[in-house]
């Protein structure tokens, strides 16, 4: 258990801060995109976003079942 829980720590620290960067940094991103002009990587940037929204559900569901675990 020594062994592996860091590295299993870690890998929960960057899933939860990857799912919380594409949830809710990507749009901020995309608005000071558009704002600076920069409307083509805005575009790019709402499509990646929109694409996580519709098909990032597994990864979502996968960080958010750890909080689950860990209360048990």
């Amino acid at each position: 258990m020594f062994l592996f829980a860091p590295i299993i720590g870690i890998f929960g620290a960057f899933a939860l801060v990857a799912v919380f960067g594409f949830t809710v940094i990507l749009p901020l991103f995309t608005v000071m995109l558009a704002i600076s002009g920069n409307y083509l990587w805005a575009a790019l940037t709402a499509a990646t976003w929109l694409a996580w929204l519709r098909f990032g559900g597994p990864v979502r569901r996968f960080v958010f079942e750890g909080f689950e675990h860990g209360s048990l």
